[in-house]
């Protein structure tokens, strides 16, 4: 296992399927493939963006096993297990069946809100008996409970949880006044709007779906991490944030769809239930993603 995970950009993987609910394997593996190619620390399966509350049960464990497979240990894999309970995601787990990855991701749990007591009983039981190590993901506007500061610095000490996922500028910064986290905890910030901003404070593990659709413009951002180009961030992270602004206008995932669709990786990444996007809106996301050269 890594001591601590590398420094970069760690793409949330889209997850493509067809009408029925299955992996389109060619489309993730050539999705895989360009996030490797432009240079991501380490990718998230089935995280938000990869619908993983969605996913057939069926298809989950191929879905992670095709993963593991198209990265081929090059940079660490990280796997979504969200559910309400310790026994539902562990269930998740066990449908991993030993395969080789560097954890398992999990929220608090969704269905309804819960506690600061809750949430630490969640994951301390999760850590005593996951195989994996165990990255938390703080993401209250979908579990409806945030990851306060007392709760991360009493679930830090825990042996197996590794490390949290964030958009909470305020937490990182708090834990980095006060000299922590050390060893192997890794941080990943994933508020989108201010990556520029975090990086400039050093904080330089970060993680969102909006990556795998805009491939060039993250390598650009992040290939000089050692000596940070700052005007060149901030224009990239501007175009990343022109064409996510674009899906904001209808629906994000069936917008981001049709922007995979326009870099050869066709499926659906959206639930079945939604639908496609205005013709107007695809003109749109065509014209954005021509005009930062990413098509």
């Amino acid at each position: 296992m890594l001591k601590m995970m590398k420094e970069g950009f760690y793409p949330a993987l889209g997850t493509p399927t067809d009408s029925e609910g299955k992996l389109i394997t060619n489309s993730f593996n050539k999705e895989i493939g360009q996030m490797l190619e432009a240079g991501a620390s380490g990718v998230l399966c089935m995280g938000s963006m990869g619908k993983m509350a969605t996913i057939r049960n069926t298809e989950y464990p191929k879905i992670a096993k095709q993963c593991v497979e198209a990265v081929s240990k090059r940079v660490p894999v990280m796997v979504g297990v969200m559910d309400c309970s310790v026994n539902r995601v562990l269930d998740r787990i066990d449908a991993l069946d030993k395969m080789g990855i560097e954890g398992v991701v999990a929220t608090a749990p969704y269905y309804s809100k819960v506690s600061d007591e809750g949430i630490k009983n969640f994951f301390t039981m999760l850590s005593k008996v996951s195989r994996y190590p165990v990255y938390i993901y703080d993401l209250p506007s979908v579990a409806q409970s945030s990851i306060t500061g007392e709760v991360l610095n009493s679930l830090m000490k825990l042996p197996n949880i590794k490390g949290i996922k964030t958009a909470n500028l305020n937490l990182i910064l708090d834990l980095s006044r006060n000299n922590m986290p050390e060893g192997d905890f890794s941080i990943f910030y994933s508020g989108l709007d201010s990556f520029d901003a975090a990086i400039k404070l050093g904080i330089k593990r970060n993680l969102d779906g909006m990556f795998t659709c805009t491939p060039r413009n993250s390598k650009l951002m992040y290939e000089n991490m050692k000596e940070p180009d700052r005007e060149q961030i901030s224009g990239c992270l501007n175009n990343i944030l022109a064409l996510r602004n674009l899906f904001l206008k209808e629906n994000v995932f069936p917008a981001y769809s049709y922007a995979m669709e326009l870099l050869g990786c066709t499926g659906n990444y959206h639930p079945d239930y939604d639908r496609q996007v205005s013709d107007k809106l695809k003109e749109e996301i065509y014209g954005c993603m021509k005009s930062i050269k990413e098509i």
